[in-house]
């Protein structure tokens, strides 16, 4: 029987979910409905649409030179290159003929340098293939975002403990919404490009980290300040040679330690902020750090390669338990009280990680597939379903959000735990409008009426939907 048996209908064509109420599929007009009508919970919720932000931004105007170009000689053009792109650009631009046209001897030796580089070059992505890519490239393979590189909001996270959302968008900045209040701060400065990633700090109201292209920027945002755009001043860049660009950062639950990882570094950092200092994990096998996810408890950490090998650490001595996975790279994790959630590219099948040895301390480890999430075709005539993009489970353990690689439905199940044994079962899916597909999404952390999961569509939109369960019930 199929995962997506037993799910309620979607709305009609002229209709949108809006919420789950007590087992009840709550469905309005897309034009005169609103949540509202059926729950109060998300009332003093931010309204985010970034669409109109991003159209209004005039990049053209930030864009425009003040001074007149001034044709730099050779060598100053060769530093230049140098200094911003390396060492092999550089000398790609003294052997291109159609730039160095004065400097014949100049221009071959760097020619057959360049050939030479190119030769050890290749040798080395044999060893170590996930140096292929670089830049935005790395990012955009492993960001668990839909389409990270045209998507209007590139991620997002809920801060732990008070109503505020951190909202990444496609011009890089990171903008903060308040529960009941009126006014966004906007986090920008000049290292901050290719933003892939943002977590706030457990037990700080005002610190939250990004994860860019030259490292990590952690700022500092005075939540009781009217600024809106806070100076370059309340931000630190933490960031180390060959760990660039950083495609993925997680807090630990007690806020005192941040790992980052990056796609071309076999080595995890874990970071003291105050100090800011890093010390670097690192295994032989498995390539480049894709993502890293702390337990609840602090006490293990999943990190997860850029190849088909996985590790769970624990974190007092910070030894590491080796997996590998069946056919590709792990996609997605999410941690739950007693069980790992994963999934691995290109696979429609969601595996939990219930036997290690370091999550219940037996000798015996094994991964079992929970739910099979391969592509069914819905009454609607709608499809839903295939590989899994990403995932989050809320905080309380009962509902677990799906995003799939190509489907244009999120999938929410209940969990629960039954001794050794996870159980899922279905709840509901949540739509976009007309031609919206899902980008990323998170669960609200300190919801208390129940789960909420916030949504972000490829229109700019940002969706709350609340399960809620009144006292009655």
């Amino acid at each position: 029987m199929s995962a997506f048996h037993g799910f309620p209908e979607l709305p009609g064509p002229e209709e949108t979910a809006f919420c789950k109420i007590n087992e009840v599929y709550c469905c309005g007009n897309i034009k005169y409905g609103n949540i509202t009508t059926f729950t109060n919970t998300t009332k003093s919720h931010p309204v985010i649409n970034v669409a109109r932000d991003l159209h209004h931004h005039r990049t053209s105007d930030e864009n425009i030179s003040m001074y007149i170009d001034v044709e730099d000689n050779l060598l100053k053009k060769i530093t230049s290159v140098l200094y911003k792109e390396g060492f092999l650009e550089a000398l790609s631009m003294a052997a291109d003929p159609n730039v160095n046209r004065d400097h014949p001897l100049l221009s071959m030796t760097a020619s057959y340098a360049l050939k030479l580089a190119n030769v050890f070059t290749t040798f080395r992505y044999f060893l170590q293939p996930h140096l292929k890519d670089i830049g935005p490239k790395i990012v955009a393979n492993y960001s668990r975002t839909r389409n990270w590189g045209s998507a209007p909001i590139k991620c997002l996270a809920w801060h732990p403990h008070t109503t505020k959302i951190a909202v990444a968008t496609s011009d890089d900045n990171v903008r903060v919404y308040y529960s009941e209040v009126s006014f966004v701060s906007t986090l920008k400065c000049k290292a901050q490009g290719h933003v892939c990633a943002v977590s706030w700090r457990p037990f700080s109201a005002s610190e939250i980290a990004v994860a860019c292209d030259q490292g990590v920027i952690v700022w500092t945002v005075d939540p009781n300040s009217m600024f809106t755009k806070p100076s370059s001043s309340n931000s630190i860049l933490l960031k180390r040679s060959g760990h660039s660009p950083v495609t993925d950062i997680s807090w630990s639950p007690n806020g005192d330690l941040l790992i980052s990882c990056c796609g071309a570094d076999t080595s995890m950092l874990v970071w003291d902020v105050a100090m800011e200092t890093a010390v670097p994990l690192r295994r032989v096998a498995g390539g480049g750090i894709v993502f890293a996810r702390w337990s609840f408890d602090a006490s293990k950490v999943f990190a997860a390669t850029s190849s088909i090998i996985f590790r769970v650490w624990e974190t007092k001595c910070w030894t590491a338990e080796r997996w590998c996975a069946r056919g590709s790279r792990v996609r997605t994790a999410s941690w739950g009280a007693r069980a790992l959630l994963f999934a691995a590219a290109g696979e429609p099948v969601l595996y939990a990680l219930t036997d290690t040895g370091l999550i219940n301390g037996t000798q015996t480890s094994k991964a079992v597939p929970v739910l099979d999430t391969s592509k069914v075709e819905l009454p609607s005539g709608d499809i839903v379903g295939g590989p899994i993009l990403d995932m989050c489970w809320d905080p309380s353990g009962k509902y677990l959000a799906l995003l799939f690689e190509e489907s244009h439905l999120i999938a929410i199940f209940c969990t629960t735990q039954l001794m050794m044994q996870l159980k899922v079962t279905p709840c509901c899916f949540v739509c976009g409008l007309d031609n919206e597909v899902p980008s990323t999404m998170a669960f609200q952390l300190n919801f208390a009426e129940g789960a909420c999961l916030t949504i972000a569509w490829s229109s700019g939109r940002v969706q709350h939907f609340p399960i809620v369960y009144t006292d009655g019930y």
